[in-house]
């Protein structure tokens, strides 16, 4: 019996150059969306919820778990891809890193981290995620950009800038059984997401 894994990108946040990116919290339609969820994941059967430290992850999927009365199992390795802690002049400047970060892998700033060494510590939790909660369903709250990375590695005819139309929040329905399987996708907002069904 496969393992489902349902990656969450977190709901709506509030980018601060105030604090830590780690501690951003999340937008009022944030926590509605996060409200939201419960619903959809209990109909999903999630029976277990694991999070990145950052706190609009963990935040994301609090009210399921409360809700639940499941405990939230933290997974460092969850965390966003750190692209670089300087603050970008513009947003023109900022896509453009994005794209460059997502068409080049091997791409990193000095204090940053690549994409392949983000893959393959995202890809590593997961396998020890599916391990932990064999046959089970597991809400997994993360970051737009380890989904992408990972995403791409699934699907190698997803559009450049699929990681673009990955939205807040974004549900990904994963199996494992002996490897990764990407099998669906949900959004609250009823916009298309990454791929065709």
């Amino acid at each position: 019996m496969p393992t489902t894994l349902l990656l969450i990108r977190h709901a709506q946040s509030v980018p601060d150059r105030a604090i830590p990116e780690e501690e951003w919290p999340l937008s009022d339609a944030g926590r509605a969306q996060a409200q939201t969820l419960t619903s959809l994941l209990s109909r999903l059967g999630a029976n277990n919820v694991v999070s990145s430290p950052y706190i609009r992850a963990v935040d994301t999927v609090r009210p399921f778990a409360e809700r639940q009365h499941l405990p939230i199992a933290i997974e460092p390795d969850l965390r966003e891809r750190l692209l670089t802690r300087e603050w970008f002049a513009s947003e023109a400047e900022l896509f453009a890193a994005l794209r460059r970060m997502h068409a080049d892998l091997n791409f990193a700033y000095p204090d940053g981290e690549s994409g392949h060494a983000c893959r393959t510590r995202f890809m590593t939790a997961l396998s020890s995620i599916a391990a932990a909660n064999e046959g089970g369903c597991v809400a997994i709250a993360t970051h737009g950009a380890v989904i992408s990375h990972l995403l791409s590695c699934l699907d190698e005819t997803l559009p450049f800038e699929f990681w673009h139309r990955i939205r807040n929040p974004h549900l990904f329905h994963l199996e494992w059984q002996g490897g990764l399987r990407w099998v669906g996708e949900t959004t609250l907002d009823g916009e298309a997401g990454v791929r065709a069904w």
